[in-house]
């Protein structure tokens, strides 16, 4: 064999040899972006860096690395922090614009954070570098393949799409130039279909996008996944169950459907169902915290707080300063009346999260868990934090005021019953609070006047009507005008419904009208006063026959009544 053969088949061999280490390469980049979809971002993420070690400077492997942790903020923004998230997405997304300035899909990730930042100028700069570096006639030097380019519009329209930016002109666009460039690329139409649901509420276009994807790519679980979340947000959920269940044909190990049916299982009360599926995309997350806390998250929905202690206890032992943890312990322990725990949880979650991850519900929590332990000062001042946060909770307030009420702080309760009368919230517990309030700052008269709200709101509540007349006594101390006697009255005839429970009110209803009527007998003499005095003086004695202010008001009667 010559010189020269030997060098063409060594040629070949090196050739041969690079193209096999590039397939191998994009296997391992396309099995780290399944660990990515299918939501195992703790595996992926040590999959990416791997990657890293061996090829450090390939511009893809950061991209989809920094992708990795946007994905992670979509699986649950309810929990996980977007500052977090795209702060760790930028540093990969930097560092790959370093170590391959000429690949624009680091730009597209750059782009796409300040796109859901809001800050469009950033964005369409940061695309516009991207699409500077793609073959066109004033970058003749380019080399980007054309199966690449179509990756990098398709992208960009992504970016657009994920932050709501709704401009279709230029996202349908972009999808109609990567189409051209690939018209067999499968994620082209996931998106497309995204575009059309997303941006233009169309569902058929969008069922016709993910069907194609599906076509394209039928061992790929995403386009079903897709067409399943469609119906779930449609409300069909008997086609979304169906949808979800040819996700697992496809892929059994695909997590995100054994999630979505946790999910909608939960919403059809199928419980038990919903908790088997979840502990599946649970095990099947490997070590993702949270795909956990979203399980424990459905626990408190479906208001198993006992399992979902169990639960947070086992990730506690993995993870413990995860600040959602003290969450949902602190929620579940006070669900389970545990309230010092509750306390305690609640107080450590508040301490530790950032501001921006403390919702309404957290204040609510820490307010409610504050009362159950008697510290009713910071009660107060969370439930109204909690309120400020979700105005369509005004019985906030109503808890609110009566912490202020325990503290004596009638002041300050009476600002906020009134807030909740002048909001139209206000209901008859909320009148019959306020009337109490009045009556301990001894306006006498505003008491009257509120708790008669409250007599036509619950016409047989009976404490509004004795409070009311002991408000009433108090305006007239003589008993001379008799202010209270038709109120006292009135809780008479509907307290001898249960006379043995309203014993003692009765007893303390007929000694005023005894006293009333004394009174009358002694300014006018009129028998049938003393005879209606005596006999409410024999009621009380019925009820307690020592009272002692009965006895004395018949003697003071005695021969001046005639019988």
């Amino acid at each position: 064999m010559s010189i020269i053969q030997k060098k063409t088949i060594l040629i070949t061999l090196l050739f041969i040899s690079m193209s096999v280490l590039q397939s191998l390469q994009a296997q391992e980049i396309q099995n780290a972006m399944r660990l990515t979809r299918g939501e195992r971002f703790l595996d992926a993420s040590t999959a990416y860096k791997a990657l890293l070690i061996k090829d450090p400077a390939n511009g893809i492997i950061y991209y989809y690395y920094g992708d990795n942790y946007i994905q992670k903020y979509f699986s649950d923004t309810a929990t996980i922090s977007f500052r977090e998230m795209s702060d760790s997405a930028a540093v990969i997304f930097q560092k790959g614009v370093q170590a391959e300035p000429m690949n624009p899909l680091n730009y597209v990730g750059l782009g796409e954070i300040a796109l859901m930042k809001k800050n469009l100028p950033d964005a369409q700069q940061y695309y516009s570098k991207a699409m500077s570096l793609l073959p066109s006639k004033t970058n003749k030097t380019s080399t980007i393949p054309v199966d690449k380019q179509a990756v990098v519009y398709i992208r960009m329209a992504g970016g657009y799409i994920k932050a709501m930016q709704n401009d279709t002109a230029k996202v349908f666009g972009w999808l109609r130039n990567a189409e051209k460039l690939d018209p067999k690329n499968y994620d082209l139409y996931i998106v497309k279909g995204d575009a059309y649901i997303f941006l233009l509420n169309d569902g058929s276009n969008a069922i016709a996008n993910y069907n194609r994807a599906q076509r394209l790519n039928p061992e790929s679980p995403m386009a079903k996944l897709r067409v399943g979340q469609l119906w779930m947000r449609a409300r069909n959920y008997k086609d979304a169950l169906n949808y979800y269940y040819e996700v697992i044909k496809i892929d059994s190990s695909f997590a995100a459907a054994y999630r979505e049916l946790g999910f909608l299982l939960s919403k059809a009360g199928r419980n038990d169902e919903a908790k088997k599926y979840f502990q599946i995309f649970v095990r099947l997350s490997a070590g993702n915290i949270t795909a956990i806390i979203q399980y424990i998250n459905t626990l408190l929905e479906l208001e198993d707080y006992k399992e979902a202690i169990v639960q947070i206890k086992d990730v506690m032992k993995v993870d413990s300063s995860n600040a959602d943890l003290s969450r949902a312990l602190g929620y579940s322990y006070f669900e389970t009346g545990q309230y010092d725990r509750s306390l305690y949880y609640m107080r450590k979650f508040i301490g530790t999260a950032k501001p921006d991850k403390i919702r309404a519900m957290d204040y609510i929590y820490f307010g409610r868990s504050l009362s159950k332990n008697k510290q009713d000062s910071l009660a107060a001042e969370n439930l109204l934090k909690g309120y400020a946060m979700d105005t369509t909770k005004p019985e906030l307030l109503s808890e609110a005021a009566m912490s202020y009420n325990r503290l004596k702080k009638y002041d300050k309760a009476l600002v906020i019953y009134q807030k909740k009368i002048q909001i139209k919230e206000a209901n008859a517990a909320d009148y019959y609070n306020l009337g109490k309030v009045y009556y301990n700052l001894q306006q006498w008269g505003k008491v009257d006047t509120t708790l008669a709200v409250t007599n036509t709101m619950q016409p047989d509540f009976l404490p509004a009507y004795m409070w009311r007349a002991r408000a009433l006594v108090n305006l007239d101390p003589e008993t001379k005008l008799g202010l209270a006697r038709p109120v006292f009255e009135v809780f008479i005839t509907k307290a001898m419904v249960d006379s043995v429970k309203n014993s003692k009110d009765l007893i303390e209803a007929y000694s005023y009208l005894a006293f009333y009527y004394l009174v009358q007998f002694n300014q006018t003499k009129n028998n049938d006063d003393g005879q209606k005095s005596l006999g409410y003086c024999q009621k009380v004695l019925a009820i307690e026959p020592n009272n002692d202010k009965a006895k004395e008001i018949i003697k003071v009667l005695g021969p001046k009544v005639k019988h």
